[in-house]
């Protein structure tokens, strides 16, 4: 796989470069160089016979790690913009998998530019909350806080933005929920992007989309409010924004690093992290794996007594609850 670290102290010894078991290699990244925060980059791309969520090492519809271990890096690339994907979401998916399994993994965009010859610098970005009054002097340890509570924001030429009842956005727990929940999303671009389509997911699973317009000017702004009504139990709640791809030079949209089909759609995208929904009012979050594990205990794997049980959750809870009957011997099929 390809990781990157920070920050990492001068003179600190190298990490365990060779290992290719994740979990020692984290440790070791963090031990030697005191790193706050490690993300996975471009992580269906094929490198030396590897591909880090491939098929063989990643179960794409669970979030587990087929290799064994549990994943301990704090972000992973869902755009990389010098190497994008033929299918945009792929990488959405794959993340918002992880988010299901359990984990705490921020998703972060970036350009992985080795050259000015092939694409444009910068276009993929991973914007941060942090107090930038001077921008001279912001505060490392705060940016990295932010990394590790998924309080980013993922850019492909858009800008998305969340909020719910006007009080949460990104990396908050919503909790002292009423029975409705009031969504804004706000979209953001420059004069030459346009955004045309919003989707809001809750674990992975698009409940919403709306058609947009975003009105010519040196910023382009749209604004949608959705009212929906609170989940009965847990689920994180995500915002991703897109719009045709920019086929002027000064910043055209690359084409797929390594595609997997002739069809391309350019897309630009801009996506938010979660706000993560206390949807039972217990007053933290529980992951749809950790739901479907309680109903395994008390229901069983038998399908008679474990289907009537899932009927009032959603499907990322029927797959969790799923994959843990395969690996207890029973196929639900």
């Amino acid at each position: 796989g390809h990781f990157n670290a920070f920050p990492v102290r001068a003179g600190s010894t190298l990490p365990h470069y060779t290992l290719t078991n994740w979990t020692q290699l984290m440790q070791s990244i963090r031990s030697t160089t005191g790193a706050k925060v490690i993300t996975l980059n471009h992580p269906r791309d094929l490198h030396s016979n590897f591909i880090p969520l491939g098929e063989t090492n990643y179960n794409a519809v669970t979030g587990e790690n087929r290799r064994g271990g549990e994943f301990s890096f704090d972000a992973v690339e869902v755009i990389t913009s010098g190497a994008l994907q033929s299918d945009p979401m792929r990488l959405f998916r794959d993340w918002f998998a992880m988010l299901n399994y359990g984990y705490r993994i921020a998703a972060i965009a970036s350009s992985d530019t080795h050259t000015v010859r092939r694409v444009v610098l910068g276009q993929g970005r991973t914007y941060v909350v942090c107090n930038d009054r001077d921008p001279a002097k912001i505060n490392l340890d705060e940016v990295c806080r932010s990394y590790r509570e998924g309080r980013v924001l993922v850019s492909l030429g858009l800008l998305a933005q969340i909020t719910v009842n006007d009080r949460f956005t990104v990396g908050d727990l919503a909790t002292k929920l009423g029975n409705e929940l009031q969504v804004t999303v706000t979209v953001l671009g420059p004069s030459w992007v346009k955004a045309d389509r919003v989707e809001l997911f809750a674990n992975g699973v698009k409940i919403r989309e709306q058609e947009i317009e975003t009105p010519p000017g040196a910023i382009r702004k749209a604004t949608v409010q959705w009212t929906i009504p609170r989940p009965a139990h847990d689920a994180h709640l995500v915002a991703i924004a897109t719009g045709p791809g920019v086929t002027a030079p000064y910043w055209a949209t690359p084409r797929p690093y390594q595609p997997s089909s002739k069809v391309w759609t350019p897309l630009v995208i801009g996506a938010t992290n979660p706000i993560w929904f206390d949807g039972d009012g217990d007053g933290k979050f529980t992951a749809a794996r950790q739901y479907a594990a309680r109903l395994i205990d008390r229901a069983g794997v038998d399908p008679a007594k474990l289907l009537p049980a899932l009927a009032d959750y959603d499907e990322a809870v029927a797959t969790q609850a799923a994959s843990l009957c395969q690996a207890k011997g029973r196929d639900v099929r």
